[in-house]
């Protein structure tokens, strides 16, 4: 057996805990699950293939029931999934490399995140996430979105594995997405009470906010995130800024969205942010600004939101030249977003005949 030990809290998972476990059989990892109160087969078929089943109390933090899959793994190094992940790709001999020579470091993967779109599981976009760790060196915080923390409190060094994982998390009803975003808004105030210094639990309300389709409120609390002394260089400090401006969007606040123009030169090497920055100036009817943001957008690597360096861009410059009444820029670019239903649609109305 490697010696490796993949974690794994679960609660009322029986129709996706099996395929995230299948996902990781193969590679000889112990495999510890933590049920925190399941009531449905979860335990039963997790008992199938995992070495390790136990159960936890729940008590309204994410952390606790981490760490307590931490110390009842038989492993140091552990590998941390959740039940609507699955393994796409992993490299046991990087992780070799990175117990070996890198002991005192983080491992993040990527993520890709899967929602349905007309019928079939697509990429809606990719984050990164922290996974691989000593547990000797590292813990988790936080009652909800839950940070790994150093031990010893310093900064910890973080590198990108070639490791790809799956998540189907966001793939929801309605219904499914509205109870699970309210129940997460409810604990990160707890937090929040907490620690109100804390700009990540701000920039978290906001997002539970945004899909729970409360924009204005998104907006309040992004913007009171975004007080603080932060690194530009911080993912979810980028994440935050983007979906700040996106919400700002959503509530016709186009005009204080161009406020963005002040802090372009933080972010400008950021895809989606240049992407949005596209948006705003279109939404403020400044066309030939939109545009060279569009183009610029096109030459960047690939964003969180899929499509912001590629078809996205050329769909709104699209938009662009139907309003300025340039029908053949406009009908190039919709066919230049082959399988994107927006852009079908447009040309469609464009081009009936065809």
């Amino acid at each position: 057996m490697q010696p490796i030990s993949v974690c794994i809290i679960a609660k009322n998972e029986e129709s996706r805990i099996e395929q995230c476990l299948l996902s990781v059989k193969p590679y000889d990892f112990e495999i510890v699950v933590v049920d925190t109160g399941s009531t449905d087969r979860t335990k039963e078929i997790a008992k199938r293939y995992a070495d390790k089943v136990l159960d936890f109390a729940w008590c309204d933090d994410f952390s606790a029931a981490r760490n307590f899959s931490l110390r009842e793994a038989s492993h140091n190094w552990i590998f941390m999934l959740d039940c609507d992940e699955t393994v796409k790709y992993l490299d046991l001999e990087e992780l070799t490399y990175f117990r070996k020579h890198l002991s005192d470091s983080v491992g993040s993967v990527s993520r890709e995140n899967l929602v349905t779109e007309n019928g079939t599981l697509t990429l809606n976009n990719t984050d990164y996430t922290e996974r691989f760790f000593d547990r000797r060196l590292y813990r988790y915080t936080g009652i909800i979105h839950e940070q790994l923390t150093p031990i010893r409190g310093h900064d910890f060094p973080n590198y990108l594995l070639k490791t790809t994982i799956l998540h189907t998390g966001y793939d929801m009803t309605d219904a499914e997405r509205d109870a699970k975003y309210q129940r997460n808004y409810t604990l990160l105030l707890k937090q929040l009470a907490l620690e109100p210094d804390n700009p990540y639990l701000y920039y978290q309300l906001g997002k539970s906010c945004e899909i729970l389709r409360d924009y204005a409120r998104a907006c309040e609390y992004y913007d009171k995130g975004l007080t603080f002394d932060l690194d530009p260089e911080l993912a979810y400090v980028q994440a935050m800024v983007v979906s700040y401006g996106n919400a700002l969007l959503y509530c016709g606040n186009a005009e204080t969205a161009l406020g963005f123009e002040g802090i372009y030169d933080e972010f400008c090497t950021v895809t989606d942010f240049v992407y949005l920055m596209g948006n705003i100036y279109r939404e403020n009817a400044m066309y030939e600004q939109a545009l060279e943001q569009y183009q610029k957008v096109m030459g960047m690597p690939p964003g969180r939101q899929s499509g912001t360096n590629s078809f996205l861009p050329v769909y709104q410059s699209g938009i662009i030249f139907e309003a300025l009444g340039d029908i053949n820029s406009a009908t190039a670019c919709y066919r230049h977003c082959t399988g994107f239903a927006p852009a079908a649609a447009r040309l469609a109305a464009l081009s009936p005949e065809s």
